[in-house]
């Protein structure tokens, strides 16, 4: 989704508001039906108070939570506590004033008055809902920004017959002049919070906002109760009421699911759940992703290339620099046997192409992002120019960090650089935006860069790589299939080697959250480079330990004839979901994930 179709459907969202509006031209209404429709008004009103204050006080409370922890600033929480306590009495009281204004201008003008009023209030209250949809659209999701415009659209449809409802009850019939005005008072900002929320995102000016429409709604509601004060039929006035908050929270609960609930952008079903993490679930209803069993051989080579270290072939540009064209895009990729995920990957493999390097090389790397969120990459250990470090810039509160903008959709980025001898080594790169979701779908590959001369370095007869990574699939919150070069056991990779040879293994954990203690059955093997860096003294081990973007170099000597397992030590990490298979005191568990056999022939 671009700008164009954004701000279209932030237009629609606050131009539903004319649906409720015309009801302002009825005429003929009975008082007891023109004030209950007066109390339906307020009722919807009454639930927006109590929504968006709570929303308000629940952004300022988590600052001053986070800064008592000593996780967040106190200037910052003051500011929100000034914020939140100004804007609710700048939206109270300048209605007051104004009130008294008219007033002792003309008191005729009651029911318009306060229809100007509601239409403000609600105006505020609609420059924050488009303000989530334009942070949602900022921040990548683009599924969540439409199912908040679907949430927001309904709401407003109801929030028309708010404004209009002090007319109706005074059995006025408004101008479609007026309507068209109060509708753009309400409705308009909608697509100014779009708009400003797509650019630049900041919790004061939410909270400030929110505030300010919580004063301005307190002060509308108390004008509407004063109305029907005199009303006889008391208990069919207040039913309209319970009835129109139960209209606003049910409006309002289609926008919660929306935020809180699914986002089918990325090809499969997606959960967001409260801490922001994202996880995907199959859905019956949904087709499922496959493989033919030509696309399952040509996987599985791919696998065997990324265990003996076939390296992408790069271009060859005039002036000598080496370009590696990676496109990051959506792909279904078998996992183990019945195991199809719709995986996000660069060059439609999962993982990504293994780059390799020398010492002196001029590099560029061409990223173009045809995923449905914005991307960007990140060079793990490398010592690159700044601004090519792809760190996603994000504004808070008017102050913008990170070092480049996020790759849109349909657009591409150029990571250039040279390389140096710090960055000798073993590296992971991997996606810098949402990444605990991006990663975890498969947007992760591995660079090995090597000294300019081969003589420099240790000489081993066999080289090879395992990246280690996980998946969230079945609706799981975690990860909970682990791969080696993208298979799980029982389709992990086997290693060959024969008697006496040297043999060098490259581990990278390209998981977003878990670590992984691989262990090598029968040897010893020395742990000769970590994060790249060569180490002065090996250590010797039978495990060794990698932390997410973590690297290993493991060597040994192949002088024990055998088949050898290799594997996670943690040990749910060496199994793949199965309902019948959970490891319980009747089933036994499925073998797979983090598990392989090196055979010594």
């Amino acid at each position: 989704m671009n700008h164009w179709e954004l701000l279209i459907i932030g237009l629609i969202a606050g131009g539903t508001i004319f649906i409720g509006l015309p009801l302002g031209r009825i005429r003929g209404l009975s008082n007891n039906v023109r004030s209950a429709l007066s109390m339906l008004a307020a009722g919807i009103l009454i639930y927006l108070l109590i929504e968006i204050l709570g929303d308000a006080a629940g952004q300022t409370s988590a600052s001053i939570q986070a800064a008592t922890a000593g996780s967040g600033s106190a200037d910052i929480a003051i500011l929100l506590i000034i914020l939140l306590i100004g804007g609710f009495f700048i939206g109270f009281i300048s209605l007051v004033a104004i009130q008294q204004k008219w007033i002792t201008q003309a008191a005729e003008l009651g029911a318009k008055r306060l229809s100007w009023m509601i239409a403000v209030g609600i105006g505020l209250h609609n420059l924050s809902e488009g303000l989530a949809i334009g942070q949602s659209f900022a921040a990548g999701k683009a599924g969540l920004a439409i199912g908040l415009v679907i949430g927001f659209t309904l709401h407003n449809a109801t929030e028309g017959f708010g404004i209009v409802g002090p007319a109706v009850r005074e059995g006025r019939k408004v101008p479609w002049k007026t309507i068209l005005l109060l509708g753009l008072v309400g409705g308009g900002p909608t697509f100014v919070g779009t708009l400003l929320g797509s650019l630049w995102t900041s919790t004061a000016l939410s909270v400030f906002v929110l505030a300010m429409a919580g004063g301005a709604i307190l002060y509308v509601v108390k004008e509407l109760f004063l109305g029907v004060r005199r009303e006889t039929a008391q208990q069919f006035v207040m039913t309209a009421l319970v009835l129109g908050f139960g209209i606003g929270w049910g409006t309002e609960t289609i926008t919660a699911v929306a935020q809180a609930g699914r986002d089918t952008s990325s090809g499969q079903n997606i959960i967001r759940e409260a801490d922001g993490d994202v996880i995907s679930r199959s859905d019956a209803s949904a087709p499922q992703p496959h493989i033919s069993k030509q696309e399952a051989a040509e996987q599985d080579q791919i696998v065997s290339d990324m265990l003996h270290e076939k390296a992408m072939v790069p271009k060859i540009l005039p002036d000598g620099t080496k370009e590696f064209d990676l496109t990051a895009s959506t792909l279904p990729w078998q996992l183990y046997p019945g195991q199809v995920i719709q995986a996000w990957g660069y060059n439609n493999q999962v993982p990504g192409p293994l780059i390799r390097l020398k010492v002196g090389d001029k590099v560029a790397i061409v990223l173009k992002n045809e995923l449905p969120q914005p991307t960007t990459m990140h060079l793990h250990g490398l010592a690159v120019p700044n601004d090519m470090d792809g760190v996603p810039e994000i504004t808070m509160d008017g102050m913008t960090e990170g070092t480049q903008k996020p790759i849109q959709t349909g657009s591409s980025f150029t990571y250039r650089f040279t390389v140096t001898p710090q960055m000798i080594g073993t590296h992971l790169y991997h996606t810098h935006v949402n990444d605990d979701f991006q990663m975890d779908m498969g947007l992760h590959g591995v660079l090995i860069v090597d000294p300019a001369s081969t003589s420099v370095q240790p000489h081993y007869d066999v080289d090879a790589l395992y990246e280690l990574a996980s998946f969230k699939v079945d609706g799981s919150e975690s990860e909970n299939v682990f791969t080696m070069d993208g298979k799980a056991y029982p389709e992990t990779p086997v290693l060959n080697v024969k008697k006496g040879q040297r043999v060098l293994i490259r581990l990278v954990n390209a998981s977003a959250e878990e670590f992984h203690v691989m262990h090598l059955h029968g040897y010893t093997f020395a742990i000769v480079a970590r994060d790249g860096n060569p180490l002065s003294t090996p250590e010797y081990a039978n495990t060794v330990t990698l932390g997410p973007s973590q690297t290993a170099d493991i060597a040994f000597t192949a002088n024990n004839p055998g088949q050898w397992m290799f594997h996670c030590h943690i040990l749910d990490h060496t199994e793949n979901p199965s309902a019948a298979g959970d490891g319980s005191a009747t089933h036994m568990a499925d073998m797979g994930g983090l598990m392989t056999f090196i055979n010594v022939n």
